[in-house]
């Protein structure tokens, strides 16, 4: 494979129609999510939330992890675009008003709000969500004058690792509102790739959790590899029928 190019990284059929393509992959920023509170109050984390908190999201995955390690916190959903998410957590406007948000640290970055992030929360407790802190162009498929000048601002190493991460995905047969987690990352790089996979119950707080190593030029070997070791855990009992 070319160093100077990304691999191919056909649509997923859980996200994305045949009228576009991924042309460009930006390098990875911090995957983490990170803990918000509303303006003025002192830093904390979430061991310090008392018990009844209401914290906002709406993902699946974080759900699902937040209520296996923090039982003691109200969840509550929040949707929309990230800067209205925070103007919200600061008015205390809703019939719950919010204690805290998690959010993306990298998102919280893009908007120039890094600093408001008052815990950087630890991949242990929060699996990181499928491509976290990537930022991708799309082009039309086909386009060859776009992909040309797309790849001027491509980085190959990050369109590497979402290859796998988006595969194993659309292996699953998941998307956004599934309660999972693939985090690929370099052991060698650029030679070869590590991925964490994580599915979540959406209830009752069991995981099923496998790894895997390969090289970093057979991105189709390790997808199959991880998904292969997902399903011999009886990954199909977590997953919408």
């Amino acid at each position: 494979m070319s160093p100077s190019r990304a691999p191919k990284t056909s649509p997923a059929p859980h996200e994305r129609g045949t009228d576009t393509t991924i042309g460009a992959v930006l390098p990875r920023e911090d995957a983490r999510d990170a803990l918000v509170l509303p303006a003025g109050q002192p830093a904390a984390t979430l061991d310090d939330l008392p018990s009844g908190s209401v914290l906002g999201t709406s993902a699946p995955r974080r759900i699902a992890q937040l209520r296996t390690h923090y039982p003691h916190l109200t969840i509550q959903p929040v949707r929309g675009n990230l800067i209205p998410r925070l103007a919200r957590l600061d008015a205390g406007e809703g019939d719950k008003p919010l204690d805290a948000l998690v959010v993306s640290y990298a998102g919280l970055c893009r908007v120039s709000q890094a600093d408001r992030a008052t815990q950087l929360i630890p991949a242990l407790v929060l699996a990181p969500a499928t491509g976290a802190g990537m930022l991708v162009v799309e082009q039309r498929s086909g386009d060859t004058i776009a992909a040309h000048l797309l790849d001027a601002i491509n980085d190959p190493a990050t369109a590497r690792l979402l290859a796998v991460e988006r595969g194993v995905l659309a292996q699953l047969k998941g998307n956004c509102q599934t309660a999972c987690s693939v985090h690929a990352y370099y052991t060698d790089k650029p030679h070869r790739i590590r991925v964490d996979a994580a599915v979540f119950h959406p209830s009752h707080g069991e995981a099923i959790r496998v790894a895997a190593t390969g090289p970093a030029d057979d991105l189709g070997g390790l997808v199959e590899n991880i998904t292969q070791l997902l399903h011999g855990e009886g990954v199909e009992r977590f997953l919408p029928r």
